[in-house]
């Protein structure tokens, strides 16, 4: 676990304009093709990050507490293009779209916390999808 991890700066502020929630086990965060409404936290517990269980192939990951769930779909404004599945009862921090996008216009230094997110997840997209072709070679 560990990855998609925010840095302490950013996981404050978001535990700031976010609100707590529980999941739990087997419930979903969002299913691909869901319309977005904002991003998790993870405080504690476990989510399994994927393309669901409709499309196999494509390596998922385990996330933990302190990794950030949804934000290409929070900052793009369009659905989910991931399926995110509690595997433990769980403790989130949920932010709205807006209120996040209205945090990082008030402290845009945070901008860059959330790009070195985003580009983990392109990364490790992008290796998850050469995995997924020499597999399938």
């Amino acid at each position: 676990m560990g990855t998609l991890v925010a840095p302490d700066e950013l996981k404050r502020q978001l535990e700031i304009v976010g609100s707590r929630i529980q999941k739990e086990r087997g419930s979903f965060l969002f299913r691909r093709g869901d319309e977005d409404r904002g991003v998790f936290l993870i405080a504690q517990g476990a989510v399994l990050l994927g393309l669901g269980n409709d499309l196999p192939g494509f390596p998922a990951r385990r996330l933990g507490p302190g990794s950030v769930v949804g934000l290409p779909a929070a900052l793009s404004d369009m659905p989910y293009s991931l399926t995110a599945e509690v595997l433990e009862n769980s403790e989130l921090v949920y932010v709205h779209r807006q209120r996040l996008l209205d945090l990082l216009r008030e402290k845009p230094e945070l901008c860059f916390h959330v790009m070195a997110i985003l580009s983990e997840e392109l990364a490790q997209t992008r290796s998850a999808i050469e995995h997924t072709r020499k597999s399938h070679a």
